[in-house]
């Protein structure tokens, strides 16, 4: 405390010191800004991104690790069906991630899988040596 007082005093008899310190201070708080408060903001526009969009049939992660498909869409919560004829009531700030339904994902591997399977490896000639 001595030494705050001190620094103080010794601020205040030399005039740009006292600059340099203000100067620190307000690096200080912009710093602050761009590492903790920017990134925080973020995060948050993200997860309110994630929240309007979650529709029926959406795979969904919850932060407890629950996965499930989403059955029924409220204002606040979600029913996600866990199991067959098993369904729970999970606010929707608890899904942390979104993934694609299953449907999706075979149709789109179908499609990229045609084009690779005429000039596959394994399709080589076995004995042209």
């Amino acid at each position: 405390m001595d030494a705050l007082l001190a620094s103080v005093s010794l601020a205040a008899q030399d005039g740009s010191s006292g600059w340099i310190s203000i100067l620190f201070i307000v690096g200080l708080i912009v710093l602050f800004y761009f590492m903790l408060i920017r990134p925080q903001q973020k995060r948050m526009r993200q997860q309110m991104e994630l929240m309007k969009s979650l529709r029926v049939g959406d795979e969904v992660m919850t932060s407890a690790g629950i996965y499930g498909t989403i059955s029924e869409v409220e204002e606040d919560t979600v029913l996600l069906e866990v199991a067959e004829d098993v369904d729970i009531r999970v606010a929707k700030s608890a899904i942390v991630k979104i993934f694609t339904p299953h449907g999706e994902e075979a149709s789109e591997e179908a499609e990229e899988g045609s084009p690779d399977d005429e000039g596959s490896p394994d399709e080589g000639p076995e004995g042209g040596e």
